[in-house]
């Protein structure tokens, strides 16, 4: 449902003076650091030990040729492989030591070695917002009526006898003469019209229930259903809207554009679906651009906001629920749970599931805290 943040804290300040890390615009930071030669050498060492096992030189077995020959005979790519790790290497470590949780991949922007003062490395990352909570519990929202009237049940059961309507001939089951001469006319150019069933225990038979009763207990309950459906999507709703409406931060933009390719592709393919040409498909899209925005820019600042509240209130998602998930999933896609499993692990989905979870109970806690009028009037809860 939502992307998965952890809680923010605040920045811890650079002690080291090779490090460097500063505001660039909003969730945004520079880095610029630089390594020296007592860091490199020894992932260097280790690299070119890779390369002399796996090399085969003239005169020497795989493997035996000397390392000094081997650093001079593949220098370039050892120099490139080396920098590589010393990058990665110490941008995982100045992201986990400076608490900067990023949201998106770290953008490297330089990386310079020489053998005076070795590799200078300059890189932009976007970071979680920083913000504070506010109050989140005993939220006041209105709670929509769950209730379901006689008429209500009458209007679904008048069209279920719509559905079952046929069409038939008007003098069905009279004899009907054909003309002296001419060939019979048996069920040719008759007119029809339309027939509705009665509303009663027979029509109750064809659609599968025991009497009309039966039908009319079935019918109130789908109905009872889809209004508490309705309901919690409206409370849904309007506690999203609350929660937007009580923390005011600016949004990380390279996340929220990812999730507007998302949206979009999503709103794409069900604009194919829906049978419509290329080019209409491209002008609603222009059309409703602004709104997929904002509904990408909602998707994420409400990622934050309940991660953040499930970090506080210490919402948790047990392996149970993981599984128990897996096997929904398996169901709705009809494979095998190991199936869905493998998919999982092969395309990294698992801390997903996990944020969704954990986002869905943030949800439900919320909901349960939450206080309103009830607004039941009439018919049947």
């Amino acid at each position: 449902m939502f992307l998965k943040k952890s809680a923010d804290k605040p920045v811890k300040a650079p002690q080291d003076p090779a490090i460097a890390i500063a505001d660039a615009g909003p969730c945004q930071k520079t880095l610029r650091l630089r390594v020296g030669l007592e860091t490199i050498s020894p992932v260097r060492s280790a690299v070119i030990e890779e390369f002399r096992k796996r090399s085969t030189l003239p005169g020497f077995r795989k493997g035996k040729a000397p390392t000094d020959l081997v650093a001079q005979r593949f220098a370039e790519p050892i120099q490139e492989e080396t920098v590589h790790r010393v990058t990665r290497q110490t941008l995982e470590h100045v992201v986990k030591t400076y608490e900067l949780k990023p949201v998106g991949p770290i953008e490297l922007r330089r990386a310079d070695f020489n053998q005076a003062d070795g590799l200078m490395l300059e890189a932009t990352v976007e970071v979680e917002p920083a913000f504070q909570l506010t109050d989140f519990k005993n939220l006041r929202l209105t709670r929509q009526p769950a209730t379901v009237s006689p008429e209500e049940v009458e209007q679904s059961l008048t069209a279920l006898q719509e559905s079952m309507a046929q069409l038939v001939p008007v003098d069905e089951g009279q004899p009907r003469p054909s003309d002296p001469g001419s060939p019979a006319t048996e069920g040719r150019d008759q007119p029809k019209e339309r027939r509705v069933p009665a509303l009663d225990d027979e029509l109750a038979k064809d659609l599968g229930f025991q009497t009309l009763a039966k039908l009319r207990e079935h019918v109130e309950a789908k109905l009872r259903e889809q209004k508490r459906q309705a309901q919690r999507e409206t409370l849904e709703n309007a506690l999203y809207d609350e929660l937007l409406k009580r923390h005011e931060f600016a949004l990380p933009a390279g996340l929220v554009s990812r999730q507007l390719e998302r949206v979009r592709q999503d709103f794409k393919a069900r604009l194919l679906l829906s049978e419509r040409t290329e080019g209409q498909v491209e002008e609603e899209l222009e059309k409703f651009s602004q709104r997929l925005r904002d509904s990408a820019a909602r998707h994420v600042k409400l990622g934050f906001i309940l991660d953040r509240i499930a970090a506080q209130e210490t919402l948790t998602v047990t392996e149970p629920e993981v599984v128990g998930r897996l096997w929904q999933v398996a169901q709705r896609w009809r494979r095998e749970p190991a199936e869905v499993r493998r998919t999982f692990d092969e395309q990294g989905l698992w801390p997903s599931v996990i944020s969704t979870i954990r986002q869905e109970k943030t949800v439900a806690h919320l909901l349960a805290s939450a206080v309103g009028d009830e607004e039941e009037k009439g018919g049947t809860a």
